[in-house]
């Protein structure tokens, strides 16, 4: 295993790293493996990204920079490698077809490729339908153009200063040395080999069973769901006016929401879900995170009143 405090490589077991002396946490077995590979964000609040000190090595602050990179590189690779173990039972039904999800990560299965959407970034694989399974082909994943800029977004620094830390990480541990090689050669396949290995993958975790008719995919052991994400006639729909500035507008038709802002108006994504009785819209795609929307309320979906054709942002309401 490794430490996440500063990337070098602890044996199985220790307690502490024997390079920096962290406190090592003991593995779980029994998370749900979708949150494990979140940043751990509240339902519909987007981490933080945190403010990390740009600085160089050296001066003792370059593994922390280190620390966090290495704990948001690892839930992006735990999304992959969920992914390449996840085994969906499909129960002689025809298999799930469209979006789900469960507030956070979103799965999409389409045209024989299943993409997961997670934080701004998106890994796509092809998957095959056997007997009453679904197989995804590890070596044909794709990653959004994105991803490392994400990163540096994330550890609020600049892609070059990405690099130095990367560079300087591969100098003390093989896992750092993995990422770096990762970055350089934009190839994930060792990464994710490395990790695989390392993280003892209970596969009984990674099972979902497919209910045709209630169009969810369910944990077998947690039974954590992934409800349908395109449930449109359950959200809102039309325009509706911010409460404090009738000036500012969301406008939603069919998937795609329409904010405007005094005559400055731009567009991007959204699903909606129901979890029993309650109506959720999640917010979605490149357009999103780079709106000035989500710049202003840095918030990724809300709960949606549907008796009351409403919904609140922040402690804003918008209403018809």
């Amino acid at each position: 295993m490794f430490c996440g405090n500063c990337g070098a490589q602890v044996p199985d077991g220790s307690g502490v790293c024997p390079n920096c002396g962290a406190q090592m946490a003991p593995k779980s077995r029994t998370q749900d493996p979708v949150q494990s590979a979140q940043y751990q964000n509240n339902q519909y609040q987007n981490p933080q990204g945190g403010s990390t000190s740009q600085t160089g090595a050296g001066d003792g602050s370059s593994k922390k920079i280190s620390g966090k990179l290495i704990g948001i590189i690892c839930a992006c690779v735990a999304v992959a490698v969920l992914a390449i173990v996840l085994v969906f039972v499909l129960g002689g039904s025809g298999g799930p077809k469209g979006a789900y999800t469960d507030g956070e990560v979103i799965a999409v299965f389409e045209k024989g490729r299943m993409s997961f959407t997670f934080s701004g970034m998106e890994m796509s694989f092809k998957y095959t339908q056997k007997k009453d399974q679904i197989i995804v082909d590890p070596e044909s994943m794709e990653l959004s153009d994105n991803f490392w800029e994400v990163v540096a977004d994330s550890l609020d620094i600049d892609e070059d200063e990405l690099e130095d830390s990367l560079e300087e990480m591969a100098e003390y541990s093989e896992y750092g040395e993995a990422l770096y090689d990762a970055y350089k050669d934009d190839d994930m396949d060792a990464l994710i080999e490395m990790l695989l290995e390392e993280m003892d993958v209970d596969e009984d975790e990674f099972i979902y069973v497919y209910d045709k008719k209630a169009n969810t995919l369910k944990n077998k052991e947690t039974k954590e769901k992934l409800f349908y994400a395109q449930q449109y006639k359950e959200g809102p729909s039309g325009k509706y006016t911010n409460k404090d500035d009738d000036d500012i507008t969301m406008t939603f038709k069919n998937g795609t929401v329409t904010y405007d802002d005094d005559g400055d108006d731009e567009q991007f994504t959204y699903y909606v879900y129901v979890d029993k009785k309650d109506v959720y819209v999640v917010f979605y795609g490149e357009e999103f995170d780079e709106s000035d929307f989500y710049a202003e309320y840095y918030v990724s979906g809300f709960s949606f009143n549907a008796k009351k054709d409403k919904f609140t942002i922040g402690s804003t309401d918008y209403k018809k």
